[in-house]
């Protein structure tokens, strides 16, 4: 007699009551939206409309309310497709771009990356590896592909705080110039 099949586990019934308040989008669109520099689990939670423990629910700290902030504008800013030895540059330009939307909808925040040095792995590594790997498919080493990252992340990063410092530049301030300078500047050979 062949072995019985051990007995399924019966599905959950859904809970009659109130749909969650909280969810992941949420809480990272409430810390987005604050000063990266005085956040507090309390501040989060009081934008949230919520009491603390609801939010230590899903998160045990700042800390990881700032991983969670970080990896969603890291996945903000890398394009969707990879970049290839064809691709490499358009795909660095529209990078460049991704950096300067959502450093935008963050005021201050690329002058606090320069400034204080303070980079958190979960959006910022996956940012760098991907911009590595860009200038390693464009010919580069892998050594000096790192060296152009630094430059390329620097003058993105420099000209977006200065932008937002409403420096008064005559003639106005181009992206595209930039960019054009930084993508001939990282040509190989």
């Amino acid at each position: 007699m062949p072995p019985a099949d051990p007995p399924r586990p019966r599905a959950r019934t859904p809970r009659v009551g109130r749909p969650p308040t909280l969810d992941l989008d949420r809480i990272i669109a409430a810390v987005l939206a604050q000063d990266l520099d005085t956040l507090t689990m309390q501040g989060v939670a009081r934008s949230l409309g919520v009491a603390p423990s609801a939010l230590y629910r899903w998160v045990r700290n700042r800390d990881e309310l700032l991983d969670l902030a970080s990896a969603e504008m890291g996945r903000r800013i890398v394009p969707d497709e990879p970049p290839t030895s064809r691709t490499w540059q358009p795909w660095l330009a529209d990078l460049a771009h991704g950096i300067r939307r959502e450093f935008r909808a963050v005021p201050g925040f690329a002058a606090r990356m320069l400034s204080t040095g303070v980079h958190r792995e979960a959006g910022h590594g996956p940012v760098e590896r991907a911009v590595v790997e860009a200038f390693v498919m464009g010919g580069h080493p892998h050594a000096y592909a790192r060296q152009c990252w630094y430059a390329f992340a620097s003058a993105v990063m420099g000209w977006i705080a200065v932008e937002q410092s409403d420096f008064p530049a005559d003639p106005p301030m181009d992206f595209e110039a930039l960019i054009a300078i930084l993508l001939r500047g990282t040509e190989p050979g």
